[in-house]
């Protein structure tokens, strides 16, 4: 019904596979050949019984052992994706040295399009700060492109931000969608100010011995995440995830687009 829905909205659905059970060895998983071959039997066949359009594949924290496991799977992957018409995905964090066994130059060569994440530059455990600022997330382009044709780079922006509290010394965090966080800064009276440093709008207060800080995601921020697609000729945008989104945000990612 899902399928059915979004093709008559003229939208494409790339069903997603992750690594995310805790259970399941990746690395067990990815060096056998006939457990390659199984996962990817399956997912041609439930693309079909669906009539999904594409698959994306969200392998996270991947140790460097099964980086040639990977990038085998995904070549064999790619191979029956194109045979049946499927456009294949592939989402990567932002490079860095500890993720170059990904080799994103390899992944250019057999999927269609590699996804960059560009979120998480501050994350649960991290000191405070954006989600994704704009001089961190224009940096992980720049880096992906070294490696992999900017025809072939989606650039992925979040719809969620951080809401941190510092209480002592102690720093925790929570993830909150666009209009939570707009309800949060109102219910607060939080004056919030343009960091041009981030590029995003930035707020502060107190109450009972705690500080708040929150580096918002909205229409201004995004937009300006946006404009790097067209500034590097990438392929396109993606978010994580639905939901956090407001409604307004969509026409700020088409006019940002466009332009």
């Amino acid at each position: 019904d899902y399928v059915s829905q979004a093709h008559e909205k003229g939208l494409q659905v790339w069903g997603l596979i992750d690594n995310f059970t805790q259970e399941v060895s990746t690395t067990e998983t990815l060096s056998s050949t006939a457990a390659r071959q199984n996962i990817i039997s399956q997912l041609i066949q439930a693309a079909q019984d669906v009539g999904m359009d594409g698959i994306n594949v969200d392998f996270e924290s991947l140790s460097e052992d099964v980086g040639t496991h990977f990038l085998e799977f995904l070549r064999e992957l790619s191979i029956e994706c194109h045979k049946n018409n499927l456009v294949l995905s592939v989402d990567n964090p932002v490079p860095e040295d500890f993720t170059s066994h990904y080799d994103r130059a390899e992944q250019g060569r057999v999927v269609d399009y590699v996804i960059i994440m560009g979120y998480d530059e501050h994350y649960v455990g991290s000191e405070a700060g954006s989600v994704a600022s704009l001089p961190w997330v224009e940096q992980g382009i720049q880096d992906t492109l070294d490696e992999v044709p900017a025809k072939r780079v989606i650039n992925a922006i979040p719809f969620y931000t951080r809401l941190w509290r510092t209480t002592g010394g102690n720093v925790t965090s929570e993830a909150i969608g666009m209009d939570q966080a707009q309800q949060t800064i109102a219910d607060n009276n939080v004056e919030t100010y343009w960091d041009k440093t981030t590029s995003q709008n930035y707020g502060k207060y107190d109450i009972d011995n705690s500080t708040y800080q929150i580096w918002l995601e909205d229409a201004q921020s995004v937009a300006e995440k946006v404009k790097l697609v067209s500034k590097y000729d990438l392929a396109g945008v993606s978010a994580w995830k639905l939901g956090f989104e407001n409604n307004g945000i969509w026409q700020v990612i088409s006019d940002n687009l466009n332009n």
